[in-house]
């Protein structure tokens, strides 16, 4: 099967040939992949790892395949098109680790700008920014080999990042007028952004993320009530738009999330991303059995256990467990349980992981 054809044919619900396959990392695991199996291009990695899906940002969401920046007025820098949160005014951090470098939180932009007067006056992006006419060039070449998923847009999780986390939890409870005029204009940018790449692409695009963190390790960041009436219309928004162009939805929310999933199920979303293994109420077997007709996963190989600590053996045969049971009858892609491998997860334990969906 051609990649598209078996991620279509999983996320019909159907058996494939063998399981899809994705991956993301920060750029210093992408390094040492590359040296491994002696390739240069993301291309070439993708290739050799057997993968099937493209990230229109690249393997650490930084770079690759996007409308180019440009305005009457302002040039804007092309790696603003790649790291969505920085055309918001946030940037992320190079930190030291026990296991090399990582990308840690900056300083929230928003965190000082307390009424809607004072948001207005911020320079948020506009969708008008950019020109779309390269997208389907560009994309050609990748959709020969590959399915394509275009991701970057979220409404709540971009929105903590520049408002702060806690902040805006205070903001959802307290000012309601504020949360929705800070949470519109993410989503009208993302929205609009979204839709004009989707048009441009011309049906070559299969998946899109909405990357929203709703979920802690035991419970619901807010309330379902709160969920519902923030994100709700939203999350049905993007899902519609979508459909109305052949992809699929997924919808990125570590953590535990069980008590929405009905919910993310009625508002359009197709696929959930990631299952965390180590939630006990994200158990595979339940999730499988009470969703897995309507919606498909991916995730569910430990990312907090398994993969850093574990040894190669112990990789593939919790990668076989979760293929078995979040893969049976289609409906699963295999990665991590966190989406994107950070420093700690040795290469060799990547490598099995993905082995195991060639068996």
């Amino acid at each position: 099967m051609h990649s598209r054809e078996r991620l279509k044919t999983a996320l019909d619900h159907r058996v494939p040939d063998r399981v899809p396959m994705m991956m993301s990392a920060n750029p210093w695991v992408i390094e040492k992949l590359k040296q491994r199996l002696q390739v240069n291009t993301d291309r070439e990695l993708l290739r050799a790892m057997h993968l099937d899906l493209f990230d229109m940002r690249g393997f650490d969401y930084k770079g690759a395949v996007g409308p180019r920046g440009w305005t009457r007025s302002h040039e804007h820098p092309r790696h603003l098109v790649r790291r969505s949160p920085a055309l918001f005014g946030y940037h992320e951090v190079i930190t030291e680790t026990p296991f090399g470098k990582a990308w840690s939180m900056g300083a929230p932009p928003l965190a000082a700008l307390n009424t809607i007067e004072a948001l207005k006056r911020y320079p948020w992006p506009q969708a008008d920014w950019f020109d779309y006419a390269n997208v389907r060039r560009d994309l050609e070449p990748w959709a020969a080999d590959f399915a394509i998923a275009l991701t970057g847009p979220s409404i709540f999780q971009h929105a903590t990042l520049c408002r702060g986390v806690g902040q805006l939890l205070l903001d959802m409870a307290a000012d309601p007028d504020l949360t929705t005029f800070i949470l519109d204009r993410f989503f009208d940018f993302y929205f609009e952004y979204t839709r004009r790449i989707l048009e441009a692409a011309g049906g070559l695009i299969d998946i899109v993320r909405l990357a929203d963190d709703i979920g802690a390790e035991n419970a619901l960041l807010v309330s379902p009530r709160m969920i519902r009436r923030y994100f709700g219309h939203r999350i049905s928004s993007f899902a519609d738009l979508a459909h109305q162009h052949n992809a699929k939805l997924l919808f990125h929310t570590d953590g535990n999330v069980r008590q929405i999933i009905p919910d993310l199920i009625a508002w359009g979303v197709d696929i959930l991303d990631p299952v965390q293994p180590e939630v006990a109420a994200m158990n595979h077997r339940a999730l499988k059995t009470e969703y897995g007709d309507r919606l498909s996963f991916s995730g569910g190989v430990s990312a907090q256990r398994i993969l850093p600590t574990g040894s190669v053996d112990d990789v593939k045969a919790e990668a076989r467990r979760v293929i078995a049971e979040l893969g049976a009858g289609g409906g699963y892609i295999l990665s991590p349980g966190h989406p994107s491998f950070q420093s700690d997860v040795p290469i060799d334990n990547i490598l099995a992981m993905y082995s195991v969906g060639l068996e």
